[in-house]
């Protein structure tokens, strides 16, 4: 069965990536300083997702998406420190990006670092407001996994990836939310994602193979989740 990982850092090298039969990953870099230290190492093969930094280096972001260097483009509220005034500045800027490439949104809560924390209000705003953009919910909403299922599960273009959630929350009541995200969400919405070099790419192919049986989803919604759908979404 193919694979397409659809988070993935690279600074640290992919040597420690062990999950051998992956066919693609989509590459994510969460600065400008990191793409430009580290594009070069991204394979051929693979697609690549930048920062949306439209408050510090909006012209470069620009000139990576004219010269159709990145697939998708990357919201991260705590390292881009993001505060309530930034949030109508980025809508402005997202009306002035095309259609076809879609946005990424880290909804992982974590940290002592209230201030900056995931807008769920915003990722509505954003997703009514533009209906031909691509939304990818980045973890699916951490802790929080029911709460964004129950508020997004309306909106058509809402995606979610489910990266560093599957590992982090096997162990923890909450496996029973993400086990609920996938059961009651379009499979076509669903990605498998590892956000590697931060959690095993393996070890959470393994467990969502365990809840694929868990629900008993046929083998087309599997290979969708584990390769199609991010192949719809990443390939421009």
């Amino acid at each position: 069965m193919k694979i397409f990982d659809c988070h993935v850092h690279i600074e640290t090298g992919l040597a420690r990536y062990d999950l051998e039969q992956v066919n693609h990953r989509n590459i994510i870099f969460n600065s400008i300083e990191s793409y430009e230290a580290n594009r070069a190492k991204v394979p051929a093969h693979d697609s690549v997702s930048l920062i949306f930094d439209c408050l510090h280096n909006l012209d470069k972001v620009k000139n990576e998406i004219t010269e159709n260097k990145i697939n998708a483009l990357k919201i991260h509220s705590r390292i881009q420190k993001l505060e309530q005034k930034d949030y109508p500045i980025i809508t402005e800027h997202l009306r002035n990006t095309p259609d076809n490439i879609p946005v990424i949104i880290d909804a992982f809560y974590y940290g002592d670092d209230l201030e900056h924390l995931p807008s769920l209000e915003y990722i509505i705003k954003w997703a009514k407001e533009f209906p031909d953009k691509k939304f990818i919910v980045a973890h699916c909403g951490g802790y929080e996994i029911l709460k964004y299922l129950f508020h997004l599960r309306s909106l058509p273009n809402i995606y979610y990836d489910l990266s560093f959630s599957l590992q982090y929350l096997s162990d923890s009541s909450l496996f029973l939310d993400l086990i609920k995200l996938i059961k009651f969400t379009d499979k076509s919405k669903i990605m498998y994602g590892s956000d590697y070099h931060w959690a095993s790419p393996k070890m959470q192919y393994d467990v969502l193979r365990d809840i694929f049986g868990r629900l008993s989803l046929p083998e087309k919604e599997r290979e969708m989740i584990l390769y199609y759908n991010a192949v719809n979404i990443f390939s421009k």
